[in-house]
């Protein structure tokens, strides 16, 4: 018997993870066993902590995107297989990822029939991402994930200014031909059970064929700075987790919209004795989505993960969020360690398989 394999791409902040967290949700509720594959660029994912905060079977596939380490997913997809025996497993492409029918899809397909069946591919699409102000590359990287995808969900349909930035995004859709789209909302459920049913009862035809420009694609790449920091906070007195976190993510839009800095994502998990917080940024002057917001985290210490994709250079987003984290969290108040920190440029993408 094949195990469904539902992978969701799309840009970064586009709200892969709120979905698919969703999804399994569903999943779980109607008595099948779930396991997930997230990806990144780089480690320590605050996806990652929030799937295994949901007790979901999840595996972590780092340092590249799926098509560049194409041997560590299909590890990851045998490890769940092996371990957790999952009745469908849905799979999470980093967010600056393109030409997945080339490059995972087809080599699937290829190698692994007997064992996966594949959804068609799905891509989730922001429909108030067409406010920000991203370089000609980065638009390109978007526009090319939208002409490989056989589904389209156009998220955040609990948000008014969401709702009526998605008919003209529908209306551009539109002329790409035989697609089908699916408005929902993953934080309300709305629409989720139409996309559901449709992943979950067919295939992907694996027929969409790209021309993609490697060189562009990697430019987009590169023109994003990726930071992944986590540490732990200590303090003098009992702080409220909740509105660190609220404050990190203000002040962090505040300081990169100075220098023009346009915000991907953010992503913050912190974590107290207490309890857990989670939010995102996901344009300046945005809303602060909140996945995780309890009103009892209050600690002398919290333990955090934050990821920020921004399109800045490493050296003045990492120079940005360090000056941050020590302005909100000011010496000999509170003290700041830092358990690990990277901020760097993709390297340009070299897929394992091109099919």
């Amino acid at each position: 018997m094949t195990i469904p394999v539902i992978l969701v791409g799309g840009f970064l902040g586009a709200g892969k993870t709120t979905l698919l967290l969703t999804t399994a949700q569903r999943l779980a509720a109607r008595g099948l066993r779930v396991g997930l594959v997230t990806n990144d660029q780089g480690e320590n994912l605050v996806d990652t902590a929030l799937a295994r905060r949901s007790r979901l079977a999840v595996v972590e596939v780092s340092g590249g995107c799926f098509c560049c380490r194409y041997p560590d997913m299909e590890k990851a997809l045998m490890e769940l297989h092996r371990q957790t025996s999952p009745d469908v497993i849905l799979a999470e492409p980093v967010g600056s990822c393109t030409d997945l029918m080339a490059t995972v899809i087809r080599p699937l397909l290829h190698q692994h029939a007997r064992r996966f069946r594949l959804a068609p591919l799905t891509i989730a699409v922001d429909p108030l991402r067409a406010q920000d102000r991203f370089l000609p590359e980065i638009d390109y990287l978007i526009q090319q994930q939208v002409a490989e995808a056989e589904l389209v969900v156009l998220t955040k349909q609990d948000l008014p200014a969401a709702v009526e930035h998605g008919k003209t995004t529908t209306s551009q859709l539109m002329r790409h031909g035989d697609l089908r789209i699916f408005p929902l909302s993953a934080k309300t459920g709305v629409g989720m059970d139409a996309w559901l049913d449709s992943v979950l009862n067919t295939t992907t035809a694996a027929d969409r064929k790209l021309d993609v420009d490697y060189s562009i694609y990697a430019a987009g790449e590169a023109a994003l700075g990726w930071l992944n920091a986590s540490g732990k906070v200590s303090a003098s007195q009992p702080f409220s987790a909740t509105n660190w976190v609220q404050y990190l993510l203000q002040m962090l839009e505040r300081s990169l919209s100075l220098h023009q800095s346009v915000i991907a994502h953010i992503k913050v998990y912190a974590s107290t004795p207490e309890a857990d917080c989670k939010a995102s940024l996901m344009h300046a002057q945005g809303p602060i989505g909140w996945d995780l917001r309890p009103d009892n985290a209050y600690s002398s210490e919290l333990t955090f993960t934050l990821n920020a994709r921004v399109q800045a250079a490493p050296d003045l987003l990492a120079s940005t969020v360090r000056s941050v984290l020590h302005e909100l969290s000011p010496h000999p108040d509170f003290d700041i360690q830092f358990t690990s920190f990277e901020c760097f440029q993709p390297e340009a993408p070299n897929p394992t398989h091109r099919i």
